[in-house]
């Protein structure tokens, strides 16, 4: 059991020091053993959250939310990164894994003020939708007047 987690070192600073780190256990109910002290991303480099991941026949895939779009190439857009053996992480080809900006089915566009805790369901072996955590605004969450849950069906 692959376990990709969060840590962040506070010290007077709320939004400083995030890392995400790896750990390995046998069996989901543990023991998990930490299988590196350096993050999996360089914190210097990638500024990221909620990672999703799930297995490949290569090793494993991920996606994140990149907090400042130095990845992606937008800001809190997603990441999609690859890794044969979940240590050792790089960013895909095409590295926006998924975007803010939707559009809906009357076929207007619109870019959300977060899309973020990404998720995807898988149906016989392939992702269908990606579901995740929304509100409207242009600020994130600071000047969202509404929020909610949404689903997005992929193109197959």
């Amino acid at each position: 059991m692959l376990l990709i987690y969060k840590a962040r070192h506070y010290e007077g600073n709320l939004h400083g020091g995030m890392t995400i780190g790896v750990a390995y256990a046998d069996h989901y109910e543990g023991l998990y053993r930490v299988l590196s002290d350096e993050p999996v991303f360089p914190p210097e480099l990638f500024h990221i959250e909620d990672p999703f991941i799930w297995q490949t026949n290569e090793g494993y895939n991920l996606i994140a939310k990149d907090m400042e779009g130095h990845l992606c190439g937008e800001k809190y857009g997603g990441i999609y990164a690859e890794s044969p053996d979940g240590l050792k992480w790089s960013l895909h080809g095409q590295p926006q894994g998924y975007s803010r900006t939707v559009r809906w089915d009357d076929g207007t566009v619109q870019t959300l003020g977060n899309l973020e805790r990404p998720f995807l369901l898988f149906q016989n072996g392939k992702p269908t939708h990606l579901f995740a955590a929304v509100s409207d605004g242009s600020d994130g969450f600071k000047d969202a007047s509404d929020t909610w849950n949404m689903v997005v069906p992929l193109k197959q």
